[in-house]
């Protein structure tokens, strides 16, 4: 939610939450003192992996824009911690990669465009 904390971007927004295994539909609210715990730990991982990607780069922009992301961007594809594949929700203007099996539970998260189109 980028009125509670904004500016860290989808790709390093999932990537967090895939390594906290927290579900891309939970709130701060909602969260338990582990939980918040796991995803502070979990920001500063990713964010710290991402400026050392970004400092090892040299010069001109990587041929996939974001190639350093665990999950962002990579639905259909395996999980890298436990091989069940990779899913997406896509809203009008950005999409959320995660993986059910690691951060919902086994549940596939309905997909917002598709849901509109079956009401």
């Amino acid at each position: 939610d980028q009125r509670t904390v904004a500016g860290m971007g989808r790709g390093y927004t999932d990537d967090a939450l895939h390594r906290a295994r927290l579900s891309p539909y939970a709130t701060l609210a909602s969260l338990g003192d582990d939980e918040r715990e796991r995803l502070v730990a979990a920001v500063d991982v990713v964010l710290a992996e991402g400026l050392a990607a970004e400092r090892r780069r040299k010069g001109g922009l990587p041929a996939r824009p974001g190639d350093h992301w665990v999950v962002h961007r990579r639905h259909g594809e395996a999980c890298p911690v436990c091989a069940d594949t990779l899913a997406r929700v896509s809203y009008e203007s950005y999409e959320v990669t995660y993986c059910p099996r690691c951060q919902t539970g086994g549940r596939t998260l309905a997909d917002r465009r598709l849901s509109r189109l079956l009401k």
